[in-house]
């Protein structure tokens, strides 16, 4: 009967878990967790143990959940409470980038180091990506500041490709 404990709440990490067992510890209930060290050594096991476990006696269960309750709703109800100003607002803004925007900013990117290395297949992946922008069917386009990536990536792959050729012949 001193061995039964029940989980009261699960974790995937040990500084979440040990922040719940403290909060308990501080409101008197002894608590133990369980798989922290597997989960330490094998972070790769977590799922397959079953997370870190927060367990506390029987009799403590109905207590523990209200305080890990309670502590849960007072960091919510305070982050609610919180008024965001604009600038925080802008920060939460995410800027999506097109397809095009990507490939053009990678094919610029081969081009450069093909350019330090003089390595044929960076400028042939380069030019196979600039190709696939060439021939993309997508609405995506490429916008006004990639533009310059794309006529510098090609120039870039010419250079390179005639550096090659007087190398080689």
């Amino acid at each position: 009967m001193a061995n039964n404990f029940v989980t009261v709440a699960t974790y995937n990490n040990s500084l979440e878990a040990n922040l719940a067992k403290q909060l308990l510890e501080a409101e008197g209930i002894s608590s133990y967790l369980a798989n922290e060290s597997t989960v330490d050594l094998a972070w790769h096991l977590t799922v397959a143990v079953g997370w870190i476990k927060l367990q506390v006696h029987e009799q403590d269960a109905a207590q523990a959940k209200f305080i890990l309750g309670s502590s849960n709703l007072e960091v919510e109800s305070a982050a609610e409470g919180e008024e965001t100003t604009a600038d925080d607002a802008d920060d939460d803004d995410i800027i999506k980038v097109s397809w095009a925007d990507q490939t053009a900013d990678r094919a610029f990117k081969v081009a450069v180091i093909g350019l330090i290395l003089i390595f044929l297949p960076f400028q042939l992946y380069s030019l196979w990506l600039l190709l696939r922008l060439l021939l993309s069917r997508t609405r995506d386009r490429i916008s006004q500041n990639r533009q310059w990536k794309v006529i510098t990536a090609l120039l870039i792959n010419l250079l390179n490709l005639s550096i090659l050729w007087i190398i080689f012949s």
